[in-house]
């Protein structure tokens, strides 16, 4: 749409929407570096030890066969990605994340400059909000910051990957079609909350936050038959369901 409104004005009006333009990147830039000096130091100024630890939960860990065939492929070579969508420019928070993928996380996880890797990734997954504009600008924005990423993929590119693993998972029973609305899902998911925090207190959650229907919770779709869930995933990729009313 820029593009299309640039050639309608004419070249006078190009040429002073490119100073203009001039003008205001130049004070970003500047905005952006500012913002970007004061977080870095902050963070090198603070505390490090364990920084990027998380939770440590018994289902989410790798086994050993795992982590065994992760370092026979890797070596010693640690690997972050930057994944913006290429739905607009990049602002401040952009910049504060590269910085974190490009070298904080390397730095604070003690990772020599050799075996450091960051992988540039479009996460383009909404084609009706994103555009080559806003593609070729983050590229430019992110070569002129000076990051040097290993190299560049599309989330798009694995479509057809994830949709069988979809399939796979629905095959298996852990996967299912649902079409519980915004405000039932709210309801689930504030039940369920109750309901844990009754069982971390050593008390019955049956008591202190009873399950009204169990369309609410486990859901209606939860227990529903695989043969059921295929056919609705194929509907639902042909796009026979009203957008937003099935998941």
């Amino acid at each position: 749409a820029l593009h299309r409104r640039r050639e309608t004005c004419g070249r006078h009006c190009t040429s002073g929407f490119g100073f203009v333009t001039t003008i205001v990147s130049s004070l970003y830039i500047l905005f952006v570096t500012w913002v970007l000096f004061l977080f870095t130091m902050s963070e090198e100024t603070g505390n490090t030890k364990n920084a990027l630890s998380a939770r440590e939960l018994e289902w989410a860990k790798n086994s050993e066969a795992l982590l065994a065939e992760h370092k026979a492929r890797n070596g010693s070579i640690i690997r972050t990605r930057f994944p913006p969508e290429p739905n607009g420019y990049l602002h401040v928070g952009h910049a504060k994340s590269m910085n974190m993928n490009f070298r904080l996380a390397f730095e604070k996880l003690g990772v020599p400059e050799a075996d450091r890797r960051t992988v540039f990734r479009y996460d383009d997954t909404n084609p009706d909000a994103e555009s080559k504009e806003y593609i070729d600008s983050l590229l430019k924005d992110l070569t002129w910051l000076g990051w040097k990423p290993e190299r560049t993929t599309y989330s798009s590119d694995n479509f057809q990957k994830l949709y069988e693993l979809a399939v796979e998972l629905i095959k298996k029973g852990l996967a299912y079609c649902c079409d519980m609305t915004k405000a039932e899902m709210e309801a689930q998911r504030e039940l369920a909350m109750k309901r844990a925090n009754a069982r971390n207190r050593g008390q019955d959650p049956d008591a202190e936050a009873p399950i009204p229907s169990p369309d609410i919770l486990p859901g209606r779709n939860r227990d529903t038959s695989v043969e059921r869930n295929l056919k609705q995933f194929e509907r639902m990729k042909m796009g026979m369901e009203d957008e937003g009313t099935w998941t």
